[in-house]
């Protein structure tokens, strides 16, 4: 595209179009030669290559600066253009002109705007152009270079090239902050880009560095680099600030000499600490950047998607990280349009609600529920090998990893290429939202729990063999984060159950008790090489503690979480400690114990997080527990009903959490010796959301024999499903189906005790729930006793309906589960297969491959033909 150069090229806003006109009309007859776009754009474009091409032609921009102007979002591409491509000609703003109409000087922004102000617009229009005229003469006398003359600014390789829009004044108002005098040689200042996650301050702190890397000959740097050079003017980056840190540790992270500038990047506001012009906080997206990032991959084809897409935009808030995220899932596969999107939004499901409850203390926003659901829909959407890269980068923490871990460590080559890659500019891979969702949506995937237990064997490692080598502390810096993610999600235990199965159904996990040792060599090489106070040594004695109280050692992990708890300086870490050692005393059967830790965990969160905060409701819950296996069920029932009442305001009959409320108040009210209240209580729960404890509970307050047996069948069968075949709550669920088939059939055993309830948030250490802790098994006289029963019943059935009915199916299915959970001997899975096989098929037959009867069978079925040794 050939275009002819001109003088200055006229930026103003379309609703100041009349006016423009007039000043082309006094500039050109001031003898300037003038590009005026007359076609105007749309809200939602970028710039077009005609665009482009007469800026890069011109010699200067002349802004006409109207209230409209700041709003308009091509205008501020047009001028960050020109600023950025007069700024790479030289320091001096000589290339961009302000004209200003109905709006004061203090309101301009940037501030480069106002560096060569000119008379008003109500002034003569001819005085104005031929002020303007003269500059421009001067100036091309001087430098007769054109915009398009600038070096380019560097590239950043498979970086969105539109990310920075909408951000183009924000980029300047920081170069300002740090340059307050354009004076490269003056260090000392101090900048804060601060904002909630996923607005995209990180990625605008890596485009300035991108684009003024020329101010910094002394390079960039972070508390975890090197020494800046002396003498050379640097930046200093100090990422991801601690929320709760004080005045003087924030003093203490700022530039260690005087040449170095210092950009702080922190969720929380900073305006006490640095001068209110040196502080930018970043918020949503303007719904016009925000529309045309949501287009940029896929325009709209109408006025209705033109609709469903504004509406995405308004939905999300302007969320920068959702709205790229929905950008992408727009090209994914079956889209089927922006209406789509909008109505998914609308009506996030059970994985958005799950996800936004794990977002909400770094996202809080009133959008939560639809940028949780947007991530949710974009986690999903990756394909297979892009989701092995993504759990593979959510093994660790959301940072740089510098080393490689080779298939040889039992990671893959997947997890060589994506976790040890870097981008040139220093950012990782995966948002540390995004690496949130990944783990929250697939904490189940057998992979990443074979991943990551290789990085925790991997990482001890490389830990170990650095003391050995006497590399210094900074060369070993890069991987503390990464220990700390592997220990945190011990401590928090949400994905605790990926020490499952002994090594039979995931042979690459191994069993639970060689998984737990690796991690107490993890701890040993932890205390070895950074102290045994350095918060990643804690972090990890906190999760192994922890671990040793779920396997019931509890003298052990009661010695490491108090040890933790006396080390910890954060308060929250401290907290966690102290309602993971309630957590022990309740298990080693000290309720009163546990009680008072819970009342002093409950008290501290009420006092930091508010009474009606999740976590602070969770503590409640907790004390509500531990005080009616103290024996005050009473106080117990009180406490729950204040729990229901607060959680039912927030989320609604429905909600999961409120279900979960009702249900535990319902056990406390059973307890109690009102059954016709707690069945009342219990069918509510179980009508607004069934699941197996729903059922179970429900089943315990019923009367009605075949009522209960219905239930408890269908308790079985769902858990049978998750959390599988093996876990000790589906083998206890299968015991109480046999003991309640028994009884109606008038054999009922010997000293079983009765059907029983279950709290549906027991006290676990924090995060956890109970379907996903399973250790070793221990529980063999459990498993022999359950054999029996299945056999008993088994023997019955046949006498009543005979060999080939569907109840007598039934009951080998039951058999077959019982026979292969003995687990002693590898002809026992021979001969749970030969009753599994023909009963499945035959299940399927007579009711259906959909049934759940059916579909229960052939997942016992999958599960006995993975059990036993190699050949």
């Amino acid at each position: 595209m050939v275009t002819a150069e001109t003088d200055v090229f006229l930026c103003y806003s379309w609703a100041n179009k009349i006016r423009a006109d007039a000043l082309r009309d006094a500039l050109t007859a001031a003898g300037l030669s003038v590009f005026q776009d007359e076609s105007g754009m749309r809200d939602y474009d970028y710039l077009t290559e005609r665009i482009d091409a007469a800026l890069r032609a011109t010699r200067a921009l002349v802004v006409l600066c109207t209230p409209a102007l700041l709003s308009s979002e091509y205008c501020r591409q047009e001028m960050h253009f020109a600023l950025l491509r007069s700024y790479r000609l030289h320091r001096s703003r000589a290339r961009v002109l302000t004209v200003l109409q109905g709006m004061e000087i203090a309101d301009v922004r940037p501030e480069r705007l106002k560096h060569w102000r000119l008379p008003r617009t109500d002034s003569d229009l001819s005085e104005v152009s031929e002020q303007i005229a003269a500059h421009v003469t001067r100036l091309g006398a001087a430098d007769p270079r054109r915009l398009g003359d600038a070096p380019e600014p560097p590239r950043a390789p498979r970086r969105d090239p539109h990310e920075l829009y909408g951000r183009e004044f924000e980029l300047w108002h920081l170069h300002d902050a740090l340059f307050p005098t354009d004076d490269p040689l003056a260090g000392g200042q101090v900048a804060a880009l601060t904002g909630p996650a996923g607005q995209g301050k990180t990625m605008l702190a890596e485009q300035y560095v991108r684009l003024f890397a020329d101010d910094f000959p002394g390079g960039v740097f972070t508390a975890a680099s090197a020494a800046p050079p002396p003498g050379r003017p640097y930046l200093w980056l100090v990422d991801n600030l601690p929320d709760d840190i004080g005045k003087p540790e924030f003093d203490a992270r700022r530039a260690p000499t005087p040449e170095g500038r210092t950009l702080v990047i922190a969720r929380q506001d900073l305006r006490d600490w640095v001068g209110r012009d040196k502080h930018l906080r970043l918020g949503g997206l303007g719904h016009k950047a925000g529309l045309a990032l949501l287009t940029s991959r896929r325009p709209v084809a109408d006025r209705r998607e033109y609709g469903a897409a504004r509406h995405v935009v308004d939905t999300l808030g302007g969320h920068a990280l959702a709205l790229r995220l929905a950008a992408g899932l727009v090209t994914a596969p079956g889209f089927t349009g922006f209406r789509d999107l909008a109505t998914a939004l609308d009506h996030p499901d059970r994985d958005a609600l799950l996800l936004a409850e794990q977002l909400r203390p770094r996202l809080p926003t009133d959008h939560i529920g639809s940028v949780a659901a947007t991530m949710a829909r974009a986690v999903r959407a990756v394909p297979a090998a892009g989701r092995e890269a993504l759990l593979a980068a959510s093994v660790l923490a959301p940072a740089p990893l510098p080393v490689v871990l080779r298939p040889a460590d039992g990671l893959g080559e997947i997890v060589e290429r994506q976790l040890a890659e870097v981008l040139p500019d220093g950012t990782t891979l995966v948002h540390p939202l995004v690496h949130r969702a990944v783990r929250t949506l697939y904490r189940d995937d057998p992979r990443r729990q074979a991943l990551r237990l290789a990085a925790v064997e991997r990482l001890g490692e490389l830990l170990d063999a650095g003391r050995e080598q006497h590399r210094p502390s900074s060369d070993l810096a890069v991987l503390l984060p990464h220990v700390r993610a592997v220990a945190a999600e011990m401590r928090d235990l949400d994905e605790w159950h990926l020490l499952n199965e002994a090594g039979r159904v995931h042979t690459e996990l191994g069993d639970s008790r060689a998984a737990l040792e690796l991690y107490d060599r993890l701890h040993e090489v932890c205390r070895a090489e950074l102290g045994e106070s350095d918060p990643v040594t804690l972090a990890v004695r906190l999760g192994l503690g922890t671990a040793y109280g779920l396997h019931g050692d509890h003298r052990r992990a009661l010695a490491l979480l108090e040890d933790a708890h006396a080390r910890l300086t954060d308060p929250l870490d401290a907290l966690t400690a102290l309602n993971n050692i309630a957590v022990v005393h309740s298990s080693a059967g000290a309720h009163e114990l546990a009680r008072d830790l819970y009342a002093q965990v409950h008290a501290a969160r009420a006092e930091s997080l508010g009474p009606g905060h999740p976590e602070t409701l969770d503590a409640l819950h907790n004390l509500a527990i531990a005080t009616g296996r103290a024996g005050d069920r009473e106080t117990a029932r009180r406490l729950k009903a204040e729990v229901y009442d607060a959680v039912r305001t927030v989320h609604g009959d429905a909600h999961e959490r409120t279900l979960d409320a009702l249900g535990s108040l319902a056990v406390t009210t059973l307890e109690l010796g009102d059954r016709d209240r707690a069945r009342q209580l219990f069918r509510q729960v179980y009508d607004h959301g069934r699941s197996a404890d729903a059922a179970t509970n429900r089943a315990a307050a019923e009367d009605d024999p075949d009522l209960v047996v219905s239930l408890l069948t269908e308790a079985y069968e769902m858990r049978v499903a998750r959390p599988g075949p093996a876990h000790p709550r589906t083998l206890r669920s299968l015991r109480s189906l046999l003991i309640e088939q028994l009884r109606r059939a008038g054999s009922a055993p010997a000293g079983a005790e009765p059907l029983g309830v279950l709290e549906p948030a027991a006290t676990l250490p924090d995060g956890v729930r109970p379907e996903d802790v399973r250790l070793d098994a221990d529980d063999m006289d459990e498993r022999a006793e359950l054999f029996e029963f299945a056999s008993t019943h088994y023997d019955q059935q046949v006498k009543l309906s005979g060999t080939d009915s569907t109840d007598t199916a039934l009951a080998i299915g039951y058999l077959a589960h019982a026979t292969a959970a003995l687990d002693q001997m590898d002809i026992q899975f021979d001969e749970a297969w030969a009753l599994i096989d023909n009963a499945a098929d035959g299940l399927a037959e007579d009711l259906g491959p959909d049934h759940p009867a059916g579909v229960a069978a052939d997942l016992v079925r999958r599960w006995i033909a993975t059990l036993g040794g190699p050949e």
